[in-house]
């Protein structure tokens, strides 16, 4: 059993990267690692992170010079009082936050850093600061881990890191117990059995493309398609995608807001879809594959190595709603394609991203690190 004792430094999350990141620690933490997590104040007291240990770190998502290097200070007096072995950063803040600190210690920790979201073409003074940062810190970064290759190959691109420092190590996630269709369709609202619903859970912001999606279904209807839309999930712009709804009718469009355990209502849907502008790599349509759905989703980003084109799912060009539409009532007029690319789907899913495989993979990485640093080379 490993007795390595780890630090998960960790700014304010949503969404995928928690999910991510909560399951990467409790995972570590069966294997036996010791984890500690520094932390905003608030998440500390979160259910999910009860029984964990944990410290305060005044993180934030935004950028603000002062409060950034008061996080400086505060993990360098963390690390000085404490040993770790390693310490693995999550997200983009929490990667410069930490490896600043680290810069301060006589003796660093190695450092692992994560990029979970899609790293984006660098504009404007704070971009362009922000991207020299992250070159002059590439030497201090003893593995980056990237969500999917394609993230791998922007953060060797863009930031200067050395290719043989960059590892990919897909999400993973384990099979949800699915509520019975009839009792999953009631709580989506679906009162009519024979009508198909397309479905879609994520946060409500730009990047998740709910907006192309709602435009693909009003294509949908005036083509005389049959169908129902469901959208779960809560953020900033929920009530500008209702008013974008309501010009459709509210008997075909329901949004039914934050739903704790959402996959579980996975069995009561026929499409789901991802038709996000920019992805690391996407927990939906995973979690959809297990739960034998078909997928359509945007083709950007890490999406292409979850959903196989034509084999496991359909890809469809981002912010193109009528290839959306096109590519949804071809999958609702087609019942035996639907169930052919779910359960090859479902297949794809148990084989590529279990969280098993992904707790494994980052436990290499870790003792890869820390034996190096050691002069020994695995």
């Amino acid at each position: 059993m490993e007795m390595f004792r780890v630090l998960q430094v960790v700014r304010p999350m949503q969404g995928g990267m928690r999910r991510h990141v909560l399951d990467l620690i409790h995972g570590l933490r069966e294997v036996g690692l010791t984890v500690t997590v520094a932390c905003p104040q608030e998440m500390r007291g979160e259910r999910e992170l009860q029984g964990v240990s944990s410290v305060p770190l005044e993180i934030i998502d935004s950028v603000s010079p002062m409060k950034d290097m008061l996080a400086v200070r505060q993990l360098v007096k963390l690390l000085r009082d404490q040993p770790f072995d390693l310490v693995h950063l999550h997200g983009a803040k929490a990667g410069l936050v930490g490896r600043i600190a680290l810069r301060s210690l006589p003796t660093p920790p190695p450092c692992v850093y994560t990029v979970h979201n899609q790293v984006l073409p660098r504009g404007g003074l704070v971009k362009r600061v922000l991207n020299t940062l992250e070159r002059r810190l590439a030497p201090e970064t003893d593995r980056v881990i990237a969500v999917s290759r394609r993230l791998e190959q922007d953060v060797v691109a863009r930031h200067g890191i050395p290719p043989w420092r960059a590892v990919t190590i897909h999400n993973g996630v384990d099979h949800a117990a699915l509520l019975p269709r009839e009792h999953a369709r009631q709580i989506l609202g679906c009162e009519d059995s024979d009508r198909l619903i397309i479905g879609a859970i994520g946060r409500m912001v730009a990047e998740k493309g709910f907006s192309t999606l709602l435009e693909a279904f009003t294509i949908l209807l005036a083509r005389g398609v049959d169908a129902e839309l469901v959208l779960i999930g809560d953020g900033p712009l929920l009530s500008d995608y209702q008013r974008q709804a309501g010009k459709i009718g509210p008997a075909r469009v329901r949004f039914l807001g934050e739903v704790p355990q959402a996959r579980r209502l996975l069995s009561g849907l026929d499409i789901v879809v991802q038709p996000s502008h920019a992805e690391g790599l996407g927990l939906v349509p995973i979690e959809a594959m297990l739960a034998g759905c078909p997928v359509i989703a945007s083709d950007v980003g890490g999406l292409p190595e979850v959903v196989v084109h034509g084999r496991t799912g359909l890809l469809v060009p981002p912010q193109e709603a009528v290839a959306l539409a096109d590519a949804l009532q071809l999958l609702l007029q087609k019942a035996d394609w639907r169930i052919r690319l779910g359960q090859a789907g479902q297949r794809r899913a148990e084989e590529h991203f279990t969280r098993t495989a992904m707790i494994e993979a980052t436990l290499r990485e870790y003792r890869s690190v820390i034996a190096k640093r050691q002069g020994v080379f695995l």
